[in-house]
């Protein structure tokens, strides 16, 4: 079996996880830093601290390579990552960079704090000629990791990031973070025009190489959850284990 490793920085990378496990049968070990979330706020030598914790636990289960699934740590550690490990790290950002070179029209990047200030989108799909604007969704993916994402402060937070969007009727969002496809309707629903809405990992499932015949899924979090649990449990329509792990 293959084994590969997907980790985010909490609940954000269930939803590329649920898009691999439909697509590709291996051996998934998720790691999802509960206890720690946001990274996107953090500076980039502790981002590169947590992400190494996470990997340091997968590595016992023999993994072939690993998925980010998070785009915080994609733009601000990958290189670091492959350097120590030695091993194939795919990102998130692989997807996005994909989808934003490819799909046409000019689009807006929302994203975490860190995320937008690497410039990483911007710089590297500007490239081909489209323009690229860049919003910080400073507050989203603590909102959704404390089960507020039908909450008034939502509402508010939406309404602000997305004013740019309004006003000049960008013709495609690119979710720069994989929390936000959790509030994938909310955000739909805040924009007064017919706009075309990114999700990254649908980008990246052909570099999933794998040849396996079953399917095994473990989740592992570092702090309980009742939230975790309920979006596991919509977005995993498979078997799993969810283990939480001390070890911080």
């Amino acid at each position: 079996m293959t084994n590969i490793g997907v980790f985010d920085t909490g609940l954000g990378g269930l939803t590329v996880l649920s898009k691999l496990v439909e697509s590709k049968k291996a051996n998934y070990f998720y790691f999802g830093d509960t206890l720690r979330v946001p990274y996107g706020n953090r500076p980039k030598d502790e981002i590169f601290e947590f992400s190494c914790d996470i990997v340091d636990f997968l590595e016992k289960f023999d993994i072939d390579y690993y998925v980010i699934a998070c785009n915080t740590i994609s733009v601000t550690c990958l290189n670091l990552l492959e350097e120590k490990y030695k091993k194939t790290f795919i990102p998130i950002t692989d997807g996005g960079l994909k989808a934003g070179r490819s799909i046409p029209g000019d689009l807006l990047v929302l994203a975490t704090k860190a995320t937008v200030d690497s410039h990483f989108y911007r710089d590297n799909i500007e490239k081909v000629g489209k323009k690229v604007y860049e919003v910080a969704g400073y507050n989203l993916v603590d909102l959704i990791e404390n089960n507020q994402i039908e909450s008034p402060k939502m509402d508010e937070s939406l309404e602000e990031y997305l004013d740019l969007a309004n006003k000049i009727q960008i013709p495609n969002i690119l979710l720069g973070c994989t929390h936000f496809p959790l509030i994938k309707d909310e955000i739909g629903r805040k924009l007064t025009y017919e706009v075309n809405i990114i999700d990254p990992a649908d980008y990246i499932l052909d570099k999933i190489e794998t040849n396996d015949n079953d399917l095994k899924i473990k989740i592992f979090l570092s702090q309980k959850s009742k939230i975790a649990e309920s979006i596991i449990q919509s977005l995993i329509k498979f078997d799993y284990s969810l283990t939480y792990v001390d070890f911080v």
